[in-house]
């Protein structure tokens, strides 16, 4: 019988009725009771912040810092600029699906400096590669040029599974 008497007691009323029982759409379940559903790995890659930067490529002022991002040698995107800033908050995502292991992927950051007139300059680069670390969320990345320390860039690394639909 898919209906349940039931009484409810409202505001000092009394009424009867009949509730249906909800029917629960049920997922298939592994063996193991994990569900057998298809799963595929997913990485976000967050750039956080841009900390201490000490070389500057301007003149007047300070760098305006953004930050391209590199997965295997490709361009997944790049942040938004900052004005006038040596340290900022950027907490901006990027996306990749990887082809095999998502801690075989390599890493690499550009750090570059806004132009209004001519080419953007490239202010340092830091490489990252998950394989050799335990943790992978608020790294420093340290950022160089030309050999020498000129700051770092904060990121995060989250590897996580989603459904194939």
């Amino acid at each position: 019988n898919e209906y349940k008497s039931y009484l409810s007691i409202e505001m000092g009323f009394f009424s009867f009725g009949k509730k249906k029982k909800e029917k629960k759409n049920k997922v298939p379940l592994n063996p193991d009771g994990t569900p057998a559903v298809e799963t595929t790995k997913v990485i976000e890659v967050y750039v956080t912040s841009v900390n201490n930067i000490t070389r500057s490529t301007d003149t007047i002022g300070k760098i305006d810092p953004y930050v391209v991002v590199y997965a295997n040698g490709i361009n997944i995107g790049k942040t938004k600029h900052v004005d006038n800033a040596t340290s900022c908050v950027l907490n901006e995502v990027f996306l990749v699906k990887p082809k095999g292991d998502p801690r075989s992927v390599q890493y690499k950051f550009d750090l570059m400096d806004k132009d209004d007139i001519g080419d953007d300059d490239e202010v340092g680069s830091g490489q990252f590669n998950p394989a050799q670390e335990e943790q992978l969320e608020n790294q420093i990345v340290h950022l160089k040029y030309k050999g020498n320390d000129i700051g770092s860039i904060t990121i995060s690394i989250k590897i996580k599974d989603v459904i194939v639909v």
